[in-house]
């Protein structure tokens, strides 16, 4: 079933708030759950994961050179809201089968900061990978003002915590791109364009297996 396009207002990820400034340092804390929300006029509902309950999760905004600490936080449940693979390396039966780990795709980053595939953990940090050194992150962004954008990297399932919704974006700004006529405030637009399947139900269709020509599912893009 194909579904209209252009029906439904483009959804703008608000900008997150940071949780303090202290000594030069900005804080936030960021949460990764589940909710449900309509990403079509002719679809139920659909359960997705996402940061601070959105998708895409909310924008982070700083400048070049700014020093930020982000506390990710994993408020998921327990059980995937997606079919996991358990023969795919890293997401074998002796693993927690919700895990989660955030990269910041692009930046340059300190080893414990960068969201390494098996520095994963769980609800709580009850239970943590190999690799895994601190729950606050840090990012100094000395980089030239750029797009970025963040997202869960656990090793196995990264395919399906992203599909399921942890992704946002996240922008270094500066001098020299505040100096360019660019759009700017309410007319700068932000788009991420995300292929989904869902079922009739409005839920999310991922395969756990090569599909068969039997099963219905109704696909669609959206650009937000």
């Amino acid at each position: 079933m194909a579904l209209a396009k252009f029906v439904d207002p483009l959804p703008i990820p608000r900008t997150l708030a940071p949780a303090l400034r202290k000594n030069g340092i900005t804080y936030y804390r960021v949460r990764m759950k589940q909710f449900t929300a309509s990403l079509h006029r002719d679809l139920p509902k659909t359960t997705l994961w996402g940061f601070e309950s959105q998708f895409p999760g909310p924008t982070i905004n700083v400048r070049k050179g700014e020093t930020i600490k982000v506390l990710w936080e994993n408020q998921l449940p327990k059980k995937h809201i997606l079919p996991v693979d358990t023969s795919i390396h890293g997401a074998g039966r002796n693993h927690p089968q919700v895990r989660t780990v955030v990269h910041l795709h692009g930046a340059t980053v300190r080893p414990g900061s960068d969201g390494y595939p098996e520095a994963w953990f769980t609800r709580g940090f009850a239970k943590t990978g190999h690799f895994f050194k601190n729950k606050v992150y840090t990012y100094t962004n000395n980089q030239r003002s750029t797009a970025l954008w963040y997202h869960d990297h656990a090793m196995g399932i990264t395919r399906l915590n992203v599909h399921a919704g942890l992704a946002g974006f996240y922008f270094i700004r500066d001098k020299e791109e505040n100096a360019l006529p660019l759009p700017k405030g309410p007319y700068e637009i932000p788009l991420m364009i995300a292929d989904r399947s869902f079922k009739p139900d409005g839920s999310l269709f991922y395969p756990n297996r090569p599909m068969r020509s039997s099963l219905k599912t109704t696909t669609a893009r959206f650009t937000n």
